[in-house]
């Protein structure tokens, strides 16, 4: 089956066939991506306008040193600026053409449509499905102690806490695993060219370990039943 048909009976409203799984763009992601990056371009140009009226022309009269160093932090802060003003220009184009984003998995193909590129891969030509970025929030419970009292720390975690921070005691570890971001981009390696096939860079299909272990599990499903 060709992308456009697959395409085609995803948007035809009709049910799908069994087991397709269909990502479409999340709107409200994706606005809430554009205020982030609006916030950026407010902080970004703001900080370059402020920093640039306290530092030009004093800093550069002053030798090299304070001249580099005024230049790096100026272009940092106009970098933020310019570069979030650039993401907020495609995540519009993105929201005014959603149709045109989805990504669908079937059970023998890899389909995903980002505006007029469309990229089909067999499932059996799918390889190294991987996400990037820090683990997710680790969800486990803290665990349970004889009394049956949870998350109360100990006398030697107590005093490694207190001499050394909390940060290097084991509930310091679990809350800084907690406060760790999910991956923002899923890829997987094309074998038919050897090429990475990127998935997606954020979130707005949704959570990418999700999307990333139905991708691996239809794959390793299709690459079992040809051994």
């Amino acid at each position: 089956m060709e992308a456009e048909e697959i395409l085609a009976q995803t948007r035809s409203g009709s049910d799908l066939p069994h087991g397709w799984i269909v990502f479409p763009l999340l709107r409200s992601k994706v606005v809430l991506g554009i205020v982030g990056w609006i916030f950026g371009i407010i902080l970004g140009l703001g900080l370059f306008a402020l920093v640039a009226s306290i530092v030009i022309p004093f800093n550069y009269q002053r030798g090299w040193f304070p001249a580099t160093f005024s230049t790096i932090l100026l272009g940092m802060f106009l970098f933020i600026g310019l570069g979030s003003i650039y993401l907020v220009i495609i995540d519009i184009r993105r929201l005014s053409q959603s149709e045109k984003h989805i990504i669908v998995i079937t059970p023998d193909h890899f389909v995903k449509q980002e505006g007029n590129k469309i990229i089909l891969v067999p499932l059996e030509h799918v390889r190294h499905v991987t996400a990037r970025g820090l683990p997710p929030v680790d969800r486990t419970p803290p665990p349970q102690t004889e009394s049956g009292v949870r998350g109360v720390p100990g006398m030697g975690e107590g005093i490694t806490g207190f001499f050394f921070g909390r940060g290097l005691s084991s509930s310091g570890t679990r809350w800084r695993r907690k406060r760790m971001r999910t991956p923002t981009s899923l890829a997987f390696i094309d074998t038919r060219t050897d090429n990475e096939i990127t998935v997606v860079t954020d979130e707005a299909y949704g959570d990418p370990f999700a999307i990333g272990g139905l991708l691996k599990q239809y794959a390793a499903d299709v690459q079992h039943s040809m051994k």
